[in-house]
């Protein structure tokens, strides 16, 4: 087994427990390994909301109507199943499900809404669905394995404990960027099993208190503290929002 294919069993919960306990041992010790990790559940994030965004695009009631008429009525239709990342990581597929739903939802505010680093997480959040995140369970080794990888990206110690919200079950912790500054996202699951996320920026912008606010169906409490930049949005009412994003704001 190769390292991709045994890092992909760990994000899949499908390793024996000698294999996973070695596996582990070995991205405490390897920040490259550490990295592969993160790299691959950020991409099964980004394929699983991408995917599921063209499914809900497509004009299923005209590519119905162009199909022949069946003889006898179809059995009960199956319901669809979790696809394992293995098995959604199809080559070519990838990079055409990523450039259709990029070029489909179309990134970006209008002139009149603000456009920065929180604009861009909330238009990110919208391609998230429940089943996003849904097979990733890991475990507290395994989050704390992931939340090292990000902390030395924007030089915040994230931990399980630190990072922990009322209500929401941590799934998976990935580093991305905004305008070449590092952009940490730990991102969580309510109770109906819809998307949130805690995300750090290491911007220098100057301090400043929490404050709250609503877009596009998303709302989130934002603060600013030692040059970086917090956020914790989600498809929440804006003053749920705001009391979960309060003890975040006091540790950090």
């Amino acid at each position: 087994m190769t390292d991709d294919e045994a890092l992909v069993a760990l994000i899949d919960n499908e390793l024996d427990e000698a294999t996973r306990t070695n596996l582990l041992a070995r991205l405490a010790q390897d920040d490259a390994l550490r990295g592969r990790l993160e790299a691959l559940g950020q991409s099964r994030a980004q394929i699983i909301a991408a995917f599921d965004s063209l499914l809900e695009q497509a004009p299923l009631a005209r590519l119905s109507a162009a199909l022949p008429p069946l003889d006898r009525a179809p059995a009960v239709a199956p319901q669809r199943r979790a696809m394992s990342w293995a098995n959604l990581a199809a080559g070519l597929a990838v990079g055409l499900i990523l450039g259709a739903a990029a070029a489909a939802i179309g990134f970006g505010f209008s002139e009149k809404e603000e456009r920065d680093w929180r604009g861009a997480v909330v238009e990110y959040l919208q391609l998230y669905t429940s089943d996003t995140f849904a097979s990733q369970n890991p475990d507290a080794a395994l989050a704390s394995v992931e939340l090292k990888g990000v902390s030395d990206k924007v030089g915040v110690a994230l931990t399980p404990e630190n990072t922990a919200v009322k209500d929401l079950r941590f799934r998976v912790a990935f580093n991305l960027a905004y305008d070449g500054a590092p952009l940490a996202e730990v991102a969580y699951t309510d109770a109906r099993g819809e998307p949130a996320a805690f995300c750090v920026i290491s911007n220098g912008e100057k301090s400043s208190p929490l404050r709250t606010e609503a877009r596009n169906g998303v709302s989130y409490a934002t603060w600013s503290k030692d040059g970086k930049s917090y956020m914790l949005v989600a498809r929440m009412p804006e003053a749920q929002v705001a009391e979960l994003a309060q003890p975040l704001a006091a540790r950090f």
